[in-house]
């Protein structure tokens, strides 16, 4: 697990042995606890897994939670599998787990569908309101609260940076997966930014390994690559920024990761940090807060990188003005 020492400690991961939907069994802590919690965390099976759920460790210590005190269950389950993801909810609440931290909308919906009452934090990169899963923002309603790392009109702007970093540029390629509420809206809005910015999208869905495979081919008939936040495309990043650098493609991302780290430039909220605020959320409720009550949350903090020398590789100079603009150059 990719996870820092410092955090490492709150998710106990003795004795691992897979359970029923990919829950992950952790040891008890010990019987003379005075009190301790069980948050169970649910996500896709995908290389960001374990670094969100280290942001959330990182976050629960921050707020004074302890190896001692808290202990965090982890739960994977495939995009797309709503069995195995309803398996591993029902594996938590036998786990009898104080609050479930759910990492995407439509994994959200199912943790919903098989509690009303288990309090639900999400992380997602969708409009929660517009996917349905509360009320409003300002009051959510029900058994769920969260935060966003995402406003899905950020798609509209990645175009507009990538067109002035590559002016040249035309044709962008959009890889995003239908399933799933949070990249429909982003790309919802790339189509009406577009025609203003004199682009047109070479869109195509992924609803599987190969779709993103033959997805890929269409960078022969594009300029760049503007990637969506959510949904399948995001177990497979390092994938599209591969194929992109080696046609010679610039592409635009959410945020600057270890999975992105080799894209010309990104531009948003990492996730990882939003899951370590997105703490301060879980430790209200374990106070006795009702998730309900308590106000989603959206990111007040975009970054916006350029990597210098993945520019150099494409041969492209980057304007000064947008390099005074950016919170981080990679030289």
């Amino acid at each position: 697990m990719n996870v820092s020492r410092r955090t490492a400690g709150l998710i106990v991961a003795l004795a691992l042995q897979p359970v029923l939907g990919g829950l992950i069994g952790v040891s008890a802590l010990p019987e003379a606890q005075a009190q301790s919690f069980r948050i169970g965390l649910l996500g896709s099976a995908e290389p960001r897994f374990d670094e969100v759920a280290g942001g959330l460790a990182e976050g629960l210590r921050q707020h004074g939670h302890s190896e001692g005190s808290i202990e965090i269950l982890l739960g994977r389950a495939a995009r797309g599998d709503r069995a195995g993801a309803r398996a591993t909810v029902e594996g938590f609440l036998r786990q009898r787990v104080q609050v479930l931290f759910v990492i995407g909308s439509e994994l959200a919906r199912v943790a919903r569908e098989v509690s009303s009452e288990l309090p639900i934090v999400f992380l997602t990169p969708g409009d929660p309101v517009a996917a349905g899963l509360v009320s409003s923002l300002a009051h959510p309603g029900g058994n769920m609260t969260g935060m966003t790392f995402e406003y899905p009109e950020l798609s509209g702007k990645r175009l507009e940076l990538v067109r002035e970093m590559v002016p040249r540029i035309r044709r962008v390629l959009v890889l995003y997966d239908p399933r799933d509420a949070s990249p429909r809206q982003g790309v919802a809005a790339a189509r009406e930014a577009a025609p203003k910015l004199g682009l047109t999208l070479v869109e195509r869905e992924t609803r599987s390994r190969e779709d993103i495979t033959r997805g890929l081919e269409a960078l022969a008939a594009a300029d760049a690559v503007l990637a969506i936040p959510g949904g399948l495309t995001s177990g497979s990043y390092e994938e599209i920024i591969r194929a992109a650098n080696a046609a010679g493609r610039p592409t635009m991302f959410h945020a600057r990761t270890r999975t992105t780290a080799e894209a010309l430039a990104s531009y948003g909220a990492s996730d990882v940090d939003i899951a370590r605020q997105a703490a301060r959320l879980v430790d209200k409720i374990l106070k006795g807060a009702n998730a309900g009550d308590l106000p989603v949350e959206r990111p007040t903090k975009l970054d916006f990188v350029i990597n210098l020398k993945t520019a150099k590789a494409l041969g492209l100079t980057i304007p000064q003005s947008l390099l005074l603009r950016a919170n981080q150059v990679i030289e």
